[in-house]
């Protein structure tokens, strides 16, 4: 019996497609060169984190959502964890938290022509500053008198500051500015402001273990070793950590 070619095509995408299923699904949101879509292999996170579990012989899916939606996202039952969390994240999230993949530098971006300059946080009371919603900021910064008013992503606060709606944003330093150097509208009219207020450790958390699961937290360590001991790990670092032009 000879089939038509269109039916062997759709036989061939389901048998793919079933072969290929993920094993276990993480949440993440757009933090480039962390995390990005747009990025080779999604950037260092993400390709950090899938060729560890490869090597473990698991699959991982990872969807790209607004920072907000990750948190509930992980309430939903449907993911077993999220990449580029900060510590304060993990804790309310109740999750179990990887080795510290990177430390971000976290402070403020001001417009290239007006800085903004100040000796303690407390001289910036009632100066505006763009944050995202859901980020788990450190409070000693988010409580220490300034206005802080939430967007749904770090380049909408970005762009909010060229236009001069806000005074300062408050961002992780290589994040915004990757951000800047790749949007032709910001680039060279924002800046990072020296010093960093705080240096955090960027974690991948996971959910508990489940009946019937593996334990995703103990196979992902297992998977960051063999990375680290083969030479793989340094090689994504290196391969991912270029610079944008």
């Amino acid at each position: 019996m000879r089939f038509p070619l269109a039916l062997w095509a759709l036989l061939c995408c389901l048998f793919l497609s079933c072969g290929v299923r993920a094993d276990l699904r993480l949440a993440t949101l757009e933090y480039p060169p962390y995390c990005s879509q747009h990025l080779p292999q999604g950037g260092s996170i993400v390709e950090l984190t899938t060729r560890a579990f490869a090597s473990q012989g698991y699959k991982v899916q990872v969807d790209f959502m607004p920072w907000a939606r990750v948190r509930a996202a992980l309430h939903s039952g449907h993911y077993q964890g999220a990449l580029a969390l900060w510590p304060r994240e993990v804790v309310e999230e109740n999750l179990r938290a990887s080795r510290p993949l990177f430390y971000s530098e976290l402070g403020f971006f001001v417009r290239a022509d007006s800085p903004v300059r100040f000796n303690n946080l407390a001289e910036l009371k009632g100066r505006k500053v763009g944050v995202v919603r859901g980020y788990g900021y450190p409070a000693s910064v988010l409580h220490s008198g300034f206005s802080a008013e939430e967007a749904v992503d770090d380049i909408s606060n970005l762009r909010k500051l060229e236009a001069r709606r806000f005074d300062l944003v408050l961002l992780e330093r290589v994040v915004g500015q990757y951000l800047i150097a790749k949007d032709e509208h910001l680039r060279g009219k924002l800046q990072w402001q020296s010093p960093a207020l705080e240096r955090i450790p960027l974690l991948a958390g996971f959910t508990a273990p489940q009946p019937g699961q593996p334990d995703w937290a103990h196979v992902y360590e297992r998977g960051l070793k063999t990375l680290l001991a083969s030479g793989e790990y340094m090689r994504i670092l290196e391969r991912q950590n270029t610079p944008p032009r």
